[in-house]
C-alpha cells in the first residue's frame, strides 16, 4: 500500500514535469508572480510590524520623558525638603537658645492693642482712631484690669498717652475670679513718644 501511494506521487511529479517542459515561460511567469505577491504580502506585514513597533517606541519615549520630568520634580522637591529641614533645625536651635536665655523686659515685643503701665500690660483696646492734629487717640472700647487714672502716663504703640482715666463712662466687669473696667469710648491725650 505504501508503494502504491508513493508511486502515485511519483507519477504526478513526472506528469507535472512534462507540462513544465511544454510551457516553461508560463511556469516561470507563475513563479515570478507568486514570488512577487509573496514579497508584497511579506513587505506589507513587515511594514505593519515596523509601524506597530515605532508606535510602541514613541509611547515608551513619551513615558520616559514623563518619568524624567517627574524625577526632576521629585529631585527639586527633595532639595527643597532638605533645605526646609535644615532651616527647621536651625530655627529649633535658635528657639532653644532663645528659651534658655532670659530676655530683658525692655526688649520683649509688645502687643499693639494694649495699653502699658511701665512694662506691664493693663488694658486691651480695640480699633483706635488717632488724630495727630488734636494729639488724641480715641478708643471705641477699652477693657482694663485696673481703674485708669487721669494724670498718669501710659504707653500705647510707642506713644506716651495721658489723661486716659477719670472718665465717667466705665462699667465694672467680672468673670468670677477677676474684676476689671470697661470704657466705651475712651479718649486719651498724646504727650510724646517713648
Amino acid at each position: 500500500m505504501e508503494y502504491g501511494f508513493l508511486a502515485r506521487i511519483i507519477d504526478r511529479v513526472v506528469a507535472n514535469a512534462r507540462v513544465i517542459r511544454r510551457a516553461p515561460e508560463t511556469v516561470a511567469l507563475m513563479a515570478i508572480i507568486t514570488l512577487g505577491l509573496s514579497y508584497f504580502a511579506f513587505q506589507q506585514f513587515h511594514q505593519e510590524e515596523v509601524a506597530a513597533l515605532n508606535d510602541r517606541i514613541a509611547a515608551q519615549e513619551r513615558l520616559l520623558a514623563e518619568y524624567r520630568t517627574k524625577l526632576k520634580g521629585a529631585e527639586k522637591a527633595a532639595t527643597q525638603i532638605e533645605n526646609l529641614t535644615r532651616s527647621l533645625a536651625e530655627a529649633q536651635e535658635s528657639l532653644s537658645e532663645a528659651r534658655s536665655k532670659p530676655v530683658p523686659i525692655e526688649k520683649q515685643s509688645r502687643d499693639p492693642r494694649r495699653l502699658y503701665e511701665g512694662n506691664n500690660p493693663i488694658a486691651l483696646a480695640q480699633d483706635p482712631k488717632v488724630d495727630l492734629e488734636k494729639k488724641t487717640i480715641t478708643f471705641p472700647t477699652v477693657n482694663a484690669g485696673v481703674l485708669l487714672e487721669t494724670n498718669k502716663v501710659y504707653d500705647f504703640q510707642g506713644w506716651e498717652v495721658v489723661a486716659c482715666g477719670g472718665s465717667q463712662f466705665y462699667n465694672t466687669i467680672s468673670d468670677g475670679a477677676r474684676h476689671g473696667y470697661s470704657y466705651s469710648p475712651l479718649t486719651c491725650k498724646i504727650v510724646g513718644k517713648r
